[in-house]
């Protein structure tokens, strides 16, 4: 149960992180011409978002099936 926790509190950490990472981008872009200045950002978060909850999810699947088996 620990590793879940520890797992959730992990993937808030990120969420908040990317969260404010892209937002410093978006503040940068607004200011400096919009979308034609970085024309790419949303595909960018967008794959980003993805690739990090489906990582956490494979990591709480994997959690769950240990201890499962325990």
């Amino acid at each position: 149960m620990a590793k879940d926790k520890f797992l959730l509190y992990m993937l808030a950490g990120i969420f908040t992180f990317q969260a404010s990472l892209f937002a410093v981008g978006f503040y940068f872009c607004a200011s400096n011409g919009g979308l034609k200045a970085c024309p790419g950002i949303g595909d960018r978060y967008e794959a980003t978002f993805n690739v990090m909850v489906a990582t956490t999810l494979a990591l709480l699947t994997g959690s769950a099936i240990a201890r499962k088996e325990d």
